[in-house]
């Protein structure tokens, strides 16, 4: 997992704690990997379109699917 790599947005505990579930389903470009000790915790993500005005968000790890 990289930035310009390609995502699909699932479901999960973590993004619906997040309250992110209407992206579940979309397509994103990773920007930015969140990497603590070698451990992938989650990524910044780019939306081909808006949500809620904004077009980068983070996503958890568990809601990763490549």
């Amino acid at each position: 997992m990289k930035p310009g790599d390609t995502i699909i947005i699932l479901p999960s505990i973590a993004l619906t704690n997040l309250r992110l579930d209407a992206l579940i389903g979309q397509t994103a470009t990773i920007t930015e990997v969140n990497v603590n000790a070698d451990t992938i915790k989650g990524c910044w993500v780019q939306l081909p379109g808006s949500y809620l005005g904004e077009r980068e968000w983070y996503i958890p790890y568990n809601s990763i699917g490549i």
